[in-house]
């Protein structure tokens, strides 16, 4: 027998699959419904423990509150009242979520992944997934049509995932994505851990949470309080009581390309991190949301900023031509100190 498998289960009416890996004792599970990761198991304290703060019910999953794991595509975060021009052509999207006004989160949360290929050996097990429902007409105000591939790949204490969107259509398509993961290493909340976030800078925002314009949105952490969580800063960083709800930029990568931003339990030694080729970082100390607040850090890896369909400065970046795709790769890695 392989030291990777992959099996079938449901979360209620959804299917989902589940990439073991036996000698490490560790899986991920993955609903079909958004390509959301429901539950990541790993070995920790002569047991098992789940790191991600995810849906448990299959209404959860179907109401989205919280986007937790979600796959952000076609953008990431907030789109100011859902408005925005591109090539000169006024757009206006509605949230796909009935209960929810807020644009926010992109689209792919609530499409149905259709298995594209799903494999295991000694060496890593694979997931693809695969949607082609986003069409010109499938969302109102994004005329546009792109696939989405999202590949996840299960390698000893890592997961990589690559989110790839193709513009399968005639126009220039705006896209970006990323990923909404909570973690947690205990259950004892968020307070005592240790953040470290390789960011010269935050995003400022207004009472919206959107970006101010310009050069305005971006403030060197120095100059803001609580907010240096560099490796070499000697600001405190476990995050105590603060809140935190900010968009990190200015990364600094590794020697291999990817930027590392990670969480440390001090009781258990439990350090988590999250890696990602480019882009900006938001961490969110889940305060506001319903379900089970401040028991886990929202720590996400994205292409662009909020708003991002509304900054000129990204148009060229966001752009993606017909026939031509964009990817981003990220993922975590677990480790005991």
């Amino acid at each position: 027998m392989s030291r990777y498998t992959y099996s079938e289960g449901k979360l209620g009416k959804f299917s989902t699959i589940i990439l073991h890996d036996s000698l490490k004792s560790t899986s991920v599970e993955i609903a079909l419904r958004g390509a959301t990761i429901l539950n990541y198991i790993i070995p920790l304290e002569g047991g098992l423990y789940n790191i991600i703060d995810g849906y448990t019910t299959a209404q959860e999953l179907e109401e989205q509150k919280g986007a937790r794991s979600c796959i952000m595509v076609p953008f990431s975060n907030r789109v100011e009242n859902g408005e925005y021009e591109w090539n000169g052509r006024k757009l206006k999207m509605n949230s796909p979520i009935p209960s929810r006004k807020e644009v926010i989160h992109g689209f792919a949360r609530v499409l149905d992944f259709k298995i594209v290929n799903k494999s295991a050996n000694d060496e890593k097990a694979e997931l693809t997934l695969y949607s082609d429902t986003i069409r010109e007409n499938t969302f109102e105000g994004y005329p546009f049509a792109v696939d989405i591939v999202v590949k996840f790949t299960l390698m000893s204490s890592r997961l990589l995932i690559d989110i790839i969107t193709r513009n399968v259509g005639d126009t220039e398509a705006p896209c970006g994505c990323g990923w909404h993961p909570y973690f947690r290493t205990s259950d004892d909340g968020v307070d005592h851990l240790e953040l470290t976030i390789p960011a010269e800078y935050i995003v400022k925002v207004n009472e919206r949470l959107v970006p101010l314009e310009g050069q305005a949105a971006f403030s060197h952490v120095i100059d803001n309080p609580g907010t240096d969580y560099r490796p070499e800063s000697t600001d405190e960083k476990i995050i105590g009581k603060r809140r935190v709800n900010y968009c990190f930029t200015g990364l600094k990568s590794d020697n291999d390309g990817f930027i590392r931003s990670s969480i440390f339990d001090p009781h258990n030694k439990l350090k988590i991190s999250v890696f990602q080729k480019g882009g900006v970082f938001y961490a969110y100390t889940a305060d506001e949301v319903i379900h089970r607040p401040r028991k886990a850090i929202a720590l996400e890896p994205v292409q662009f900023i909020t708003n991002a369909f509304n900054r000129t400065e990204l148009m060229d970046l966001l752009s993606v031509k017909p026939g031509e795709s964009s990817i981003f790769s990220f993922g975590v890695e677990t480790e005991i100190q």
